[in-house]
């Protein structure tokens, strides 16, 4: 704490040094898009709305996209093993983005890029140095969106061809982590925009996991020492025998861009992104040593546990980690036409394809090189559409559109010869696979008086999936399931009216629904004896939700302030089917529950002076299932990875050639069941409370030449997101722009 003091107090003794400010980002002109569909400041809306502008982005050294928006109001977001992090996700408004990101719809400049097996997205695939701006609307957005918008939407804005530009980034820190970009981009004739732009990061990484055994029976065994004990998160006892390896990773992404101007009243733009990410595991370290000093990793061993011995087995396959790796491409196009002074038309087109999203268990017998493993790939595709009209005037706009998405996905497991590798695979031993087809249509209106902005809206989805089918088992045939459909109308109001003194009031309500995936309707998997079994004839997920909320906006300080509510219906929830097995193992999804979340969000912005910005946010969330007839005793219990209370605040100083940030994060107590048993923290498996703070130091070398110096986690805080946390990295690096 002293040495981040310090950092400040010089910062700024360095910073009051200058005689001529360089101003920051103005307090309150940013512009919106997401909340309505068209441009809206973000303190005439009546939507709850936040922005993470390029300048931000590159002030704080943001280098995985969803760093940008941890410090908004309302974001929960939470990676449990840095960058290679393969299940972190991003929800908002009591909706955890964990194990499951797909209750908060995810856009790549408008178009959806959740992905169609799960409806989960790949953070760790996008490249920051392409991002203009990300755009956050809370609350439900299925009205103007459709399905998974229902805690918010979150939309990743890249960077136009506005200006001749070109722009090279490189950075090295701890863990042997390069990070490097460049980005180029030109207009011609004053009608052609080219852009191209390409970023690698990549480090050495951590060992994030401890190997966890518990107690044998049997005889005999080699007699060890270095064995620990441990709690798990539920109280009962494990025991540690060696970490896995440094967890590597590895990611890079290219995108190019082209525009032309037809006329001043006719534009169209085509881009490309394909992104890649994988990574793996180092030698382990096993923690045993025999009685002559060796290194033990296989078979049967005993040790003294308190004056009493115990025995355990392992083999070297209980400590290799599992290899996962990805391929992303996105395709989009898009034509913008002024039809007349009022009137606008915009026709998008546009593909998500993803032909490899895999993970590989190394088998029972598998050595850190070579053995038996067994590798499952997802394939996907999306395909999407969108024709909107709307209309300008003064005082009102109009919005009127028609959207069609059609997905396909397929998940497959099979048996290959050495992990490492994974070539000549087996016959499958595991499928799901299925297509939909989503149809809507949406109109939107909005009036803004003198003091008083009214915003009302609805859409109508037509769902239909097919095609879907799963095998369980090697030389099981593939089981079809019939056609099925759905219908959802949504709707959503919306108000602000401004107040005496620059107060404004604002208030919604709406709703929002989402359809059964792929996996939910038909990956049956066996893991450990147990039989987690999809539902063909599940149901979609219903949501209302209403909110209230105070701002006043200000050139000095401005304040935001909102109590939101939700109520969910025919939640899909994992249950033990007792009926078909009392043993209890099969745990069936099924509509099973009703949830409700309470919450409130504040954010506060003061700027004492022209050169330095002060941002404060506090989240309150209580999400609890209030309905659960398959465990009632879960009723009144917190929703699995929703954190209760968060705390965050950002400084930003920008003084000539000098620039800093500073800001820090309070998460407090998640549990990971529903059953809330999970109390005992800082251990292997807990979801620990915790504080980080951050800094980005920047120094202008030369008007092309820009220094920087960053620390994430200053203070060096280690704990549990189930996973240790790697503790303090620090970066050095340098950006040009020409």
């Amino acid at each position: 704490m002293l040495a981040s003091l310090a950092l400040v107090l010089l910062s700024s003794t360095l910073l009051y040094a200058q005689p001529d400010p360089k101003p920051l980002e103005p307090l309150h002109t940013t512009v919106n898009v997401t909340a309505t569909r068209s441009p809206l400041e973000i303190d005439n809306s009546p939507i709850s709305a936040s922005t993470v502008s390029r300048q931000e982005l590159e002030n704080r050294n943001i280098r995985q996209i969803d760093q940008a928006l941890i410090l908004i109001e309302g974001v929960n977001a939470i990676r449990s093993k840095g960058p290679s992090d393969n299940d972190f996700g991003l929800g908002l408004r009591g909706f955890a983005g964990r194990s499951g990101q797909n209750r908060t719809l995810i856009l790549v400049d408008g178009q959806p890029v959740n992905n169609s097996y799960i409806g989960n997205v790949n953070w760790s695939t996008f490249s920051v140095s392409e991002m203009e701006r990300v755009e956050v609307a809370r609350g439900p957005f299925s009205s103007l969106y459709g399905g998974n918008a229902m805690g918010g939407v979150v939309n990743l804005i890249t960077r136009p061809v506005d200006k001749r530009r070109l722009e090279v980034f490189g950075q090295y820190g701890n863990r042997q982590t390069t990070n490097y970009s460049i980005s180029a981009a030109d207009r011609f004739f004053g009608k052609l925009g080219l852009s191209f732009g390409y970023s690698r990061f990549q480090t050495g990484g951590y060992a994030p996991q401890e190997v966890l055994r518990t107690l044998a029976t049997g005889s005999g065994g080699v007699p060890v020492t270095g064995v620990e004990r441990w709690l798990t998160s539920t109280g009962g006892t494990t025991y540690q025998v060696g970490l896995r390896g440094r967890n590597w990773f590895n990611q890079d992404a290219f995108r190019t861009r082209a525009e032309y101007s037809f006329s001043p009243r006719l534009f169209a733009s085509f881009q490309y992104m394909r992104q890649r990410r994988n990574d793996g595991y180092d030698a382990y370290t096993s923690f045993l040593r025999d009685p002559s000093g060796n290194p033990i990793d296989n078979g049967t061993v005993t040790f003294l546990d308190a004056g009493v011995t115990r025995r355990l087995t392992l083999t070297p396959a209980n400590f290799i980690g599992t290899p996962t790796g990805a391929t992303v491409n996105i395709f989009q196009a898009q034509i913008l036409a002024t039809l007349n002074p009022s009137w606008n038309l915009r026709v998008a087109a546009g593909a998500n394809r993803a032909p490899g999203d895999f993970y590989i268990t190394p088998g029972a017998n598998a050595t850190l090189t070579s053995g038996i493993g067994n590798f499952v790939n997802q394939s996907q595709q999306a395909l999407y559409g969108n024709i909107q009209l709307s209309q300008q005037r003064a005082g009102r706009s109009f919005i009127a559109g028609t959207e069609t998405r059609a997905d396909r996905a397929r998940i497959a497991g099979q048996n290959v010869p050495n992990y490492a590798f994974r070539d000549n695979g087996a016959d499958y031993d595991s499928q799901a696979m299925g297509k939909s087809v989503n149809q809507a249509g949406y109109l939107q209106y909005q009036r803004t008086f003198e003091k008083l902005t009214l915003v009302g809206g609805g859409r109508w989805d037509y769902w239909r999936a097919y095609g879907g089918g799963n095998q369980t088992g090697v030389n099981q045939p593939v089981a079809r399931y019939p056609e099925r459909s759905a219908n959802a109308f949504t709707g959503k109001l919306a108000a602000s009216y401004t107040l005496p003194g620059q107060f404004r009031l604002r208030g919604s309500a709406g709703n929002a629904f989402r359809n059964p995936t792929v996996y939910d309707q038909y990956r049956d998997l066996v893991l450990s004896g147990t039989l987690f079994a999809a539902n063909p004839n599940i149901n979609p997920e219903h949501l209302f939700a209403y909110e209230g909320g105070i701002q006043r906006p200000g050139r000095r300080a401005s304040f935001d302030a909102t109590l939101f509510e939700n109520r969910v219906s025919d939640l899909i929830y994992r249950t033990t089917d007792f009926a078909a097995d009392p043993a209890g193992r099969i745990r069936r999804l099924t509509n099973a529950g009703l949830a409700r979340t309470r919450g409130a969000e504040a954010s506060v912005r003061q700027r004492p002076f022209s050169w330095l910005e002060l941002r404060q946010a506090y989240t309150f969330t209580n999400s609890i299932i209030t309905r659960n007839d398959a465990l009632p005793a879960t009723v009144g219990n917190r929703l699995p990875y929703v954190p209760k209370h968060t705390l965050t605040y950002l400084a930003t100083a920008a003084r000539n050639r000098w620039s800093l940030t500073w800001n820090g994060r309070y998460v407090s107590t998640i549990f990971s069941t529903d059953t809330n048993t999970d109390i005992v923290k800082g251990v292997p498996g807990s979801y620990d409370p915790f504080f980080e703070m951050d800094a980005t130091f920047g120094y202008q070398l030369h008007k092309h030449v820009q220094f920087i110096l960053n620390a994430d986690n200053l203070l060096d805080r280690r704990y549990y997101m189930s996973f240790i946390t790697p503790g303090r990295s620090v970066f050095a690096g340098f950006r040009i722009r020409l």
